[in-house]
């Protein structure tokens, strides 16, 4: 059952990156929106209950959420200029990234093979990038946009780690999600009161109600009977289900470096969590 609720989560969540290159909106409206209907979601949850907490709690929050809305708006701008292959897959970065800002900040323990593992996987995604570049101008722009996001959300994810066993999840995401509502609104301004077609408005609701609540909400969820590994794990197949669902979808085929890119990080991904499984079944 936990198993499937977990599947369930990445494979909502896979959806997110052919919704947002079939969306006509501005990149800044597909994040406020998704991000404010999250937001509206988390409230909801909570019966409106915002608690406050000490200074260095509410500065953490605060920081939180500015990581968070420039996530979104980067990593959404990035399908501006390249495929959904090129947005999807540096966010293969994303659990090395953090386990190495982690091993810095929270003194946690890095192994020989950690590093080598996941300098497999920056490889991949960085000659990705550069052959692109060679190639494709406006796909090496939507590249570095999306690496770009993704260190974004590296930073919200370490407060995550520190906040969230605080505070709860669902509390922690309703004030980053309200800061960042508040940021990309500022920085929207009239591109978000716009008239958009209906085919948007369900885009909004999905990435809203499906991807930033539901779907991370069962993710999150599953680190309560699943190691931190296997959920990790689980989370490699969104940028490979996207690729999919984008082929299916929108007829849309990676580029051979893109190609590569995730063929050669998800080597490094496998032997960085195989290994690592067998070392903790040791």
């Amino acid at each position: 059952m936990y198993r499937l609720l977990l599947f369930m989560g990445v494979l909502i969540v896979s959806f997110s990156g052919p919704m947002i290159k079939m969306s006509t909106a501005p990149a800044i409206a597909v994040a406020f929106y998704r991000v404010f209907i999250g937001f509206l979601c988390y409230l909801f949850v909570l019966r409106g209950k915002i608690k406050r907490y000490d200074v260095k709690g509410e500065m953490l929050l605060l920081l939180s959420g500015f990581f968070l809305s420039m996530h979104f708006f980067f990593w959404i701008k990035a399908f501006s200029y390249t495929t959904v292959a090129g947005a999807v897959v540096p966010l293969m970065l994303q659990p090395f990234v953090t386990s190495f800002l982690a091993s810095l900040i929270y003194k946690e323990k890095v192994t020989v093979r950690q590093i080598l593992s996941t300098s497999l996987v920056i490889f991949g995604v960085i000659q990705m990038v550069f052959l692109d570049a060679k190639s494709f101008s406006r796909f090496s722009r939507g590249d570095f946009l999306s690496i770009l996001g993704v260190l974004f959300v590296c930073g919200f994810l370490i407060i995550g780690r520190f906040m969230v066993p605080r505070i709860g999840t669902f509390a922690f995401n309703l004030r980053s999600y309200g800061v960042a509502s508040f940021l990309l609104l500022l920085m929207g301004n009239n591109a978000l009161i716009q008239t958009f077609p209906l085919a948007d408005w369900l885009i909004f609701l999905w990435l809203g109600v499906g991807c930033s609540f539901l779907g991370y909400s069962m993710i999150n969820n599953s680190l309560k009977y699943f190691g931190a590994i296997t959920v990790a794990m689980a989370l490699v197949g969104e940028p490979v289900l996207s690729i999919v669902w984008s082929w299916l979808i929108l007829k849309q085929t990676a580029t051979i470096p893109q190609y590569f890119g995730l063929l050669v990080s998800l080597i490094g991904m496998i032997w960085f969590f195989v290994r690592s499984r067998q070392q903790n079944a040791k």
